[in-house]
């Protein structure tokens, strides 16, 4: 099974320090946490995985709504360069930018939009 959080992390450390959803990590602002919310295999053969689906959810706190405008146009100009397709996006309160994409990858961790 693949795992894309790490990829997923690395490519939007220049943005602000990435977390896990769920670390223990106290949140210190401006932080991004990312969440693996589905994986599952959409094209398999002969025990293996060809292509396989992918939802992240990317949370993004600042201190004011402004910076976390900001900082949500920075993440989805990096996914959406990397191949993934945003599904959602909308504030929640005032320190708070969620964001939701999808995408599909192959074996090789190549991306696939619009695939299947």
């Amino acid at each position: 099974m693949l795992d894309l959080n790490k990829e997923v992390a690395d490519l939007l450390k220049g943005i602000a320090p990435v977390e896990l959803a769920g670390s223990e990590k106290e949140l210190e602002l401006p932080m991004i946490y990312i969440r693996s919310v589905s994986n599952s295999t959409e094209v398999e053969f002969e025990n293996k995985d060809f292509y396989t689906r992918f939802i992240f959810q990317i949370d993004i706190y600042a201190e004011t709504p402004q910076k976390c405008v900001e900082m949500a146009k920075a993440v989805n100009e990096k996914m959406q360069k990397a191949g993934w397709s945003r599904t959602n996006g909308e504030p929640f309160g005032r320190q708070r930018y969620m964001l939701t994409y999808s995408v599909s990858v192959s074996e090789n961790l190549t991306t696939y939009k619009g695939v299947i």
